[in-house]
């Protein structure tokens, strides 16, 4: 007898070729079967209706507080992500908050390089990198992030860490920028020129096409061209029109501290401190990010302008400023083999509130950018077979029973399971705590701090990219 029979849904599965209306049988975590007439089980789920394919992966996104809030896993959860990779940390608070918030979902982590906080200079030396590194990987993290866009320092500075990460057998993400670049095709063209042959995850395309150097279509063009000649960089997109970033400003000068927001306040025509980020809120260009307790959300106006000030300016925001022309044929383009540029759909999310692979994703289905199978590619296979997990975006018997199942007509994610357990049921959360997929360094310090550990190795070759 199985544990769970999911019965009626359209399973769509491209890992195995299958799309059609079918049932699938978990037992002991794993998926025991998936077809017709799969016999008795203790619990029989009707699913008529439905889509149901392998877990959906964010490889993009944000459950520290220091860029929303605390919430990022239940929030992520709520969306039907059932493994997702935070993309700057800090490892410490996201291990610590997984007691409380934890939602039964697996998380890795990267922390994110501030050298000048964590080093005390913007120029570390590479025994000061190495250590750095082994420290993050022994605390849980799978590796580290450039956050180039945000807090820039030296291309040199950053491209020496790319070279210490490999070497150490760590993940290594960018996001594009340094002290010469931005955020932008400027900063994608230094990016490739500094890391030669080196792996690596190049951090939401889309980010880098906003038209702030050449016009939005040829800078488009132009990273889709440089992505193809480049396969050791991976990379994802968010589907979002918003682009996160922090809205904190120095207490004695009111300037901006983030590079990011300074860019998207001159988008604006908005100075690049206090009053700018006040005209651009009241205007309905940049929303705040509220924390309610429970989740976090976006709110604008001068509701906005006084929480922000009630929080001595510390705390996140939204602007709506990535054009839809990006997104859009970002999310379609192919190679000559015919697997993606841009291998993923991510969200940028977590605890900024933008969860929206299935709620804006599948838009891109309905227009008919993608097929639905096509969707499933991008929203689990690729990043299950980057991320080394072998066992997930796919329903293969033997395979994690990591499942998700969303309304197609609604856009809208109603149930989700890890390893066989349910997580999401009719849009409630019902699990507990973290599994945490780390390195081989990271799992004693994840096990010691009481929760499940996961470890995978990236010193071995990149999987081939999945062709639909």
């Amino acid at each position: 007898m199985l544990d769970c029979i999911l019965k009626g849904a359209r399973v769509v599965d491209p890992v195995n070729h299958l799309d059609r209306v079918t049932d699938v049988g978990i037992e002991n975590g794993k998926i025991a079967a998936v077809g017709d007439n799969l016999g008795s089980a203790k619990e029989t789920v009707s699913l008529d209706g439905l889509v149901l394919t392998p877990g959906v992966i964010d490889p993009h996104l944000h459950l520290g507080s220091e860029f929303g809030s605390r919430y990022g896993q239940r929030m992520t959860a709520m969306s039907g992500v059932t493994t997702c990779l935070d993309m700057a940390g800090p490892v410490a608070g996201i291990v610590a908050d997984s007691h409380e918030f934890g939602c039964g979902i697996n998380v890795a982590m990267l922390e994110g390089f501030s050298p000048m906080k964590q080093m005390g200079t913007k120029a570390p030396d590479r025994r000061t990198m190495d250590a750095w590194i082994g420290k993050s990987l022994e605390a849980g993290a799978i590796g580290v992030k450039i956050l180039g866009g945000h807090w820039p320092v030296a291309l040199e500075t950053e491209a020496a860490l790319v070279e210490e990460a490999v070497k150490c057998g760590s993940y290594i993400a960018w996001h594009a920028g340094s002290d010469t670049a931005g955020s932008n095709i400027e900063g994608v063209r230094e990016v490739v020129r500094a890391i030669g042959n080196a792996p690596l995850h190049l951090a939401h395309i889309n980010a880098y096409c906003r038209g702030r150097v050449n016009p939005v279509l040829d800078e488009v063009k132009e990273a889709l061209d440089l992505l193809k000649a480049h396969p050791n960089i991976w990379s994802e997109a968010y589907v979002s029109p918003m682009n996160g970033t922090i809205l904190t400003c120095d207490t004695k000068t009111g300037a901006c501290t983030d590079h990011v927001t300074c860019n998207c306040l001159r988008t604006f025509g908005c100075s690049e401190d206090t009053a700018g980020i006040e005209k651009a809120i009241l205007a309905g260009n940049l929303f705040v990010i509220y924390d309610d307790g429970n989740i976090s959300y976006l709110i604008g106006g001068k509701e906005a302008v006084d929480y922000w000030k009630s929080k001595g300016t510390v705390t996140a925001g939204s602007f709506p400023v990535n054009p839809a022309s990006a997104r859009f044929l970002i999310a379609e383009a192919k190679r000559d083999d015919g697997s993606f540029v841009v291998d993923s759909i991510s969200t940028d999310g977590g605890c900024i509130p933008r969860n929206v692979i299935i709620d804006t994703g599948l838009s891109l289905v309905r227009f008919g950018a993608l097929t639905l199978s096509e969707f499933v590619v991008k929203a689990s296979v690729n990043a299950a077979r980057h991320l080394r997990l072998v066992n997930k975006g796919h329903l293969t018997p033997g395979a994690d029973a990591d499942i998700t199942v969303f309304d197609l007509e609604r856009q809208k994610a109603l149930y989700s399971w890890v390893a066989g357990k349910p997580v999401l049921s009719n849009g409630k959360l019902l699990g507990k705590s973290t599994h945490f997929i780390t390195g081989e360094r990271g799992v004693k310090a994840l096990t010691d701090a009481g929760f499940t550990a996961e470890a995978v190795s990236f010193e071995t070759p990149e999987p081939a990219r999945f062709v639909p």
